[in-house]
């Protein structure tokens, strides 16, 4: 994947607005998903992305390689969130608006989760503290690997994994029925 991206991001560089399109199509509902869940508001993830683009765009020859695209990609796509939020903290989304997010292969989190009830779930993830809500949005939700998510965030591989620990574990004891299938089990091949 990162090869095509590169290759997009180059083209892009030059002036291709048909490579801008599809670099769009391949990161744009992922990227939505993550400004939205940070924002808690539709409009203004909206207006992230639509910055995120446009800051690709105009500095897609800057980029340096020393991550993947998709990577430097949400970077940019978080602070453009973070920069909307002034001071306010990112409300929790609806379970129901999950369903607008396309899925790949459900892992046993996702398993786990859809047998919750889905109220226990949104309140359970309410109550997570925003650093660990947002590590889980770029892990499950992105598909981000720990050391993407690091590069995202701007901090330890380390972090992300205790992030992680304590973000299921809290998850596991307020849907005691998801732990018995794995919210709080290890995440594999990460």
């Amino acid at each position: 994947m990162d090869d095509v991206d590169h290759g997009l991001l180059h083209r892009v560089a030059a002036g291709d607005q048909r490579a801008f399109e599809e670099l769009y199509a391949r990161h744009g509902q992922p990227l939505l998903a993550y400004a939205e869940g940070l924002l808690g508001d539709r409009g203004r993830a909206e207006e992230a992305l639509q910055d995120t683009f446009l800051a690709t765009w105009r500095g897609a020859a800057s980029f340096e390689g020393r991550s993947t695209v998709r990577t430097w990609l949400f970077g940019i796509c978080r602070r453009q969130a973070l920069s909307r939020m002034a001071g306010r903290r990112p409300a929790p989304l609806p379970m129901e608006a999950a369903a607008e997010v396309p899925a790949g292969e459900p892992g046993p989190e996702a398993v786990a989760l859809a047998r919750a009830d889905a109220r226990a779930v949104a309140a359970a993830l309410a109550e997570l503290a925003p650093a660990h809500r947002e590590v889980l949005d770029l892990a499950f939700g992105a598909g981000l690997a720990h050391a993407e998510i690091a590069e995202v965030l701007g901090i330890p591989v380390g972090t992300v994994k205790s992030r992680l620990f304590h973000a299921r574990a809290g998850l596991a004891r307020a849907l005691p029925d998801a732990a018995a299938v794995g919210v709080s089990g290890r995440e594999a091949g990460r």
